[in-house]
């Protein structure tokens, strides 16, 4: 435990203590850092109490999300009746108790190409098989999180290696996204059960290559039955014009939602006799084809006939259905059908209603929904509702206040993992993407650090006991793939993970080795972080630990060696793995993500990793620096972190070296597999590893 010196000793103590008088009831208190920083930052083990009642010292640790840069958000003004704080639509009440424990009968087999140590690599979508790639699959790689459209490949090369495919559940999008909706309306599911919903305005940051503007349609395609051609790239890219159909075709705008308004900007519009209709699908047959269309009755028709740029609204109509266009994807369609011929109308863009106004940023806000002035109850404010809502509350339909997963950007919404139907959901996906893709061993789930960095009091649903429910749901997922199995992308999870490694759920902790950027401390928290799980996964599920190559290069000679020291010192025989900055740059070359040192058989290792030396850095005297120990059978690791003090780091420059004397002749190992010149004295800057065999 950190004193107030900023000191580690053994019992418990009080790191930093803040009384605020100002407090007098509710309010904000916590830890957070200017807004002018990017990327996350962790604060693990804090818990914030008033003074009267501060908690008993055994009392367990409450794991804090990432802080973030707090959003700036205006309550409504007036006051609000109850009915507004409620679930969102008929959303079925969270699971607030933490659901049962269980674990797999044993660990998954994996075969291990050597004997003395398991690797893991990536091969997302780009990676080239080639023959770097083919050796290292026939005889060291034994397990890869690989792109679907290499699967066949790589069981070509080594059949027996398992592989895993990228999948989600703490968020969904795209693919993900529609499979939910369509599964939650072939059972009678209310659509909003998957997700967590905004009480009040929220804003929000953040994109990723996943992320799909609100303001775009899902799908638009022209042509006619049987004949479509796709151009919903065209429907928001202005340098691409899009010509309206002739006369039997019709432009197909689809949404995954109902939706209320068309946004047109014309370059040039309709002429020469050219008409056309809007329409919705009124009716489908058991394959989701539409049966029917209707004329949809607008409220406003901005484009005179799609004569001029402008905006058309309409009120979605209670016979309006989604269907779907050969793909088994239903969407919510307005289709704009051609009645005569002429001089088509020609777009530069066709977009829907920018309900967070983004207007092409990756920041904005997600607005309230006012279910007060909702008089009829269908989850959609018409103008005469919408002009009855509280102030701050702007969003049409329950379906505009998701919540975005953070830092991801919009239509990727966060999941309400405690929800049975998600939860059930999530388990059936998982069966039918493995029946698609019978090559794969398992699952890769990615983003799950087990908490999320919302405000409860933003969010309708509930938060509490996030992590153990969010075990479930991969819990879930395990049960139903078996003999399948999850591997779970823990990046930053700290102590929440602690949930999925009591269900023995393997894990990928992306970046967790970093030997040119660790402190003392930091691999210290790594170790323990790694000791508790695999004792919590009672021998039932693995660690990968993937490396960055932070103040160095992935092919650099103390890169490479460094890592795999870090990686020995805290090896476990049986149950973890080490991937070579795999997180980075995951579809390059493996030829950047191996060292043919891991290759040498140090043996099995002969006892836990403890100090070797320590004193003070010769290039700041503030700092103490420590280097590490671990006895092989064949060889002593031994690795020097960064220096530090009081929660600063030390450098890697040659300035910090310290010579130790060796109790015998060693023989370094080198990043080519091959061995120095003996040598009885060692020199190590902070940020480097060695691997010593006896001569």
């Amino acid at each position: 435990y950190m004193n107030q010196d900023g000191d580690w000793q053994d019992d418990p103590a009080i790191a930093m203590s803040v009384s605020d008088t100002a407090l007098a009831d509710s309010g904000y208190a916590g830890l957070a850092r200017p807004a002018s920083y990017s990327g996350r930052i962790l604060f693990d083990d804090v818990s914030v109490d008033p003074v009267a009642s501060a908690p008993p010292t055994d009392s367990p640790p409450i794991d804090v999300p990432p802080i973030q840069p707090p959003p700036v958000t205006t309550p409504p003004t007036g006051s609000l009746p109850e009915d507004n704080s409620p679930r969102a639509g008929n959303v079925p009440p969270p699971v607030t108790t933490p659901p049962p424990v269980s674990q797999p009968s044993s660990l998954p087999a994996v075969p291990q190409h050597l004997n003395h140590i398991r690797i893991a690599q990536f091969a997302y979508y780009g990676t080239q098989i080639g023959a770097i790639e083919q050796k290292l699959l026939k005889n060291d790689v034994d397990l890869v999180i690989a792109n679907t459209n290499l699967v066949d490949t790589i069981n070509g090369v080594s059949p027996n290696t398992p592989q895993f495919i990228y999948t989600n559940a703490s968020n969904i999008y795209r693919e993900l996204l529609t499979d939910w909706l369509n599964y939650a309306d072939a059972n009678g599911l209310d659509r909003e059960a998957a997700f967590y919903h905004a009480t009040q305005a929220t804003p929000f940051t953040g994109d990723s290559a996943s992320s799909w503007p609100v303001r775009w349609f899902w799908n638009v395609v022209l042509g006619s039955d049987g004949n479509w051609a796709d151009k919903t790239s065209y429907s928001h890219d202005a340098t691409q014009p899009l010509t309206l159909g002739g006369a039997g075709q019709s432009l197909m705008l689809g949404n995954t939602e109902q939706f209320r308004e068309i946004n047109f900007d014309f370059s040039q519009g309709a002429g020469n006799g050219w008409t056309g209709v809007l329409e919705y699908a009124s009716a489908v047959d058991a394959n989701g084809n539409a049966t029917a269309w209707k004329t949809l009755n607008t409220v406003s028709d901005g484009t005179s006939g799609f004569a001029k740029s402008g905006r058309v609204t309409f009120d979605p109509s209670a016979d309006w259905v989604p269907n779907q266009l050969g793909d088994g994807t239903r969407l919510y369609y307005v289709r704009i059908r051609t009645v005569t011929d002429g001089d088509a109308p020609v777009s530069r863009t066709i977009l829907g209603r920018d309900f967070v106004n983004a207007n092409g940023r990756g920041a904005g806000t997600i607005p309230a929904f006012d279910k007060s002035a909702d008089k009829n109850g269908d989850g959609y404010l018409n103008d005469a509702e919408y002009a009855m809502r509280h102030t701050g509350m702007d969003a049409r339909f329950v379906y505009e206040t998701r919540a975005f997963y953070p830092a991801y950007g919009q239509n990727r919404f966060a999941t309400n993992v405690a929800n049975p139907a998600f939860q059930q959901w999530a388990a059936d996906f998982s069966y039918r993407f493995l029946q698609a893709n019978p090559g794969a061993a398992g699952l890769f789930v990615d983003n799950s650090l087990s908490k999320i960095a919302f405000d409860p009091k933003t969010i309708v649903e509930s938060l509490t006991n996030y992590a153990d429910n969010y075990a479930q749901v991969l819990a879930a997922i395990n049960t139903k793939i078996a003999p399948k199995w999850v591997l779970a992308n823990v990046a930053g999870g700290g102590t929440a993970v602690d949930a999925l490694a009591k269900r023995g759920i393997s894990y990928l902790e992306e970046f967790a080795i970093r030997p040119l950027a660790a402190s003392y401390s930091q691999f210290e928290d790594v170790a323990e972080n790694l000791d508790r799980r695999l004792s919590l996964s009672n021998g039932k599920s693995y660690a990968i630990l993937d490396s960055l190559a932070t103040n160095g290069s992935m092919t650099d000679a103390r890169v490479q060696i460094a890592t795999l020291a870090y990686y020995y010192l805290l090896a476990d025989p049986t149950q973890t793995m080490l991937m070579f900055n795999g997180g980075n740059a995951p579809n390059t070359p493996w030829s950047q993500h191996w060292s043919a040192a891991a290759q040498y058989d140090v043996g099995q290792p002969k006892g836990d990793w403890s100090v070797f030396a320590k004193g003070t850095d010769p290039a700041n005297s503030t700092m103490t620096y420590k280097i590490y120990e671990r006895q092989y059978d064949n060889a002593l690791v031994l690795y020097k972190p960064l220096s530090y003090y009081r929660g600063k780091a030390g450098t890697t420059g040659d300035s910090t070296a310290t010579t130790q004397i060796l109790n015998g002749k060693y023989r370094p190992l080198l990043p080519d597999g091959q061995l120095g010149a003996p040598i009885t004295r060692i020199t190590l800057r902070n940020g480097e590893g060695a691997i010593l065999v006896k001569v």
